[in-house]
């Protein structure tokens, strides 16, 4: 596949609000298309077509990274649009939602989905001793796409 040169990208219109749309826009600016992008970027045909249908909402640095080279534009451009769930949520919201995942964790919950991000959580329940030497159960819970972790 021979590598097609890609001139900066004319900031004419306005960028899109999401990072579905705003990759799909550039991507299509850019004319390339989704096996195009997956070659230039590393990722999986599926990956692109999650990620411009909105199932991903959030990249790690690495993965921004990459999909920015791919796209010819800068990392910040992707970063500004990207969302989690609980980024925009008031700490007695965030505090809520630690206490629900920590009671079905407690009452044998081994599979949940993040609340922040959507992905798998891996979930486990540790004993330890309080400051009378008595066994405690403490909630434990940490996302493997995102950097949620529950210490309960």
């Amino acid at each position: 596949m021979a590598k097609k040169e890609l001139k900066p990208l004319q900031l004419v219109c306005d960028l899109a609000p999401t990072l579905a749309q705003r990759v799909f826009q550039i991507r299509e600016m850019r004319n390339l298309t989704v096996k195009d992008l997956a070659a230039l970027s590393r990722f999986s045909i599926s990956r692109i077509e999650d990620i411009e249908s909105g199932v991903e909402t959030w990249l790690s640095a690495t993965d921004r990274q990459l999909l920015a080279r791919a796209l010819s534009v800068e990392p910040l451009i992707l970063l500004e649009v990207e969302s989690r769930r609980l980024d925009n949520a008031s700490d007695a919201e965030k505090l809520k939602v630690q206490e629900q995942l920590a009671e079905k964790i407690l009452k044998g919950l081994r599979e949940e989905s993040c609340p922040n991000c959507g992905g798998s959580l891996k979930c486990s329940v540790e004993n330890g001793l309080d400051l009378d030497g008595r066994v405690q159960e403490y909630a434990k819970a940490f996302c493997l796409k995102c950097p949620f972790v529950l210490r309960a």
